[in-house]
């Protein structure tokens, strides 16, 4: 079974569209969706926004259904122009750039004690068709320069609100974590907000033919 979260129901709308024998249930307070996808046993579970709505429903995932891989998609911004608005990417590692001991222990920012890590890693064998990229989430939406500095100092090159929990939940299940990314918007072509809003529906048409090529490609793989 390939277990699939995705933050917003607008994002998995269109990949909804192209399966079989969909089923809707509801995990805790989260709608998911028992389906077949591309011949593939599949739940697609929609999180909602934020990093413990993301862990809460990755690890219900993994208790209820041992999936044989968690595949997390969804838009995310770019915080240089290493990456392009409208593409998509493979997340090769993952980092929480709101987690923040700094100050308490001179760690870096990001850096998780109980893992001894900044980075959580992704899987990405079978992907290789897709460019890749480094992600740092947060609990915030954020136009900060400060919090754009941030991240590229880490050196990662997207954020969103989610990816980073997700790693993190299934390095500690030890399960193989699939990300894509699809970028809404980028630093220095206007605001992010007005940018997510204009092209949130583009890059959601664009995910079922990306997700069901990486799922295809990754199963293999396994």
């Amino acid at each position: 079974m390939v277990g699939i979260v995705v933050a917003l129901y607008s994002e998995a709308e269109k990949l909804l569209t192209r399966v079989e024998n969909l089923k809707e249930i509801t995990m805790a307070d989260k709608k998911a969706y028992f389906c077949k996808l591309n011949g593939k046993d599949t739940i697609i579970a929609i999180s909602g926004i934020g990093k413990v709505n993301a862990a809460i429903t990755t690890q219900l995932l993994i208790d209820k259904y041992s999936p044989d891989f968690i595949l997390n998609f969804g838009t995310c911004g770019g915080t240089n122009k290493s990456v392009e608005i409208l593409k998509y990417y493979v997340v090769t590692k993952c980092a929480q750039f709101d987690f923040d001991l700094r100050e308490l222990d001179g760690v870096p920012l990001g850096y998780i004690q109980d893992y001894d890590t900044v980075f959580f890693p992704t899987y990405t064998r079978g992907l290789e068709t897709l460019e890749k990229s480094v992600l740092a989430s947060s609990d915030r939406f954020t136009d900060n320069q400060i919090d754009i500095d941030n991240i590229n100092e880490m050196g990662a090159s997207i954020r969103d609100m989610e990816g980073g929990a997700i790693a993190q939940t299934c390095t500690a299940n030890n399960i193989p974590l699939v990300m894509i990314k699809g970028i809404s918007d980028v630093v220095g072509s206007g605001t992010a907000q007005e940018q997510f809003y204009r092209n949130l529906k583009t890059v959601g048409e664009g995910f079922p033919d990306v997700v069901i090529k990486a799922i295809d490609a990754v199963s293999k793989t396994l």
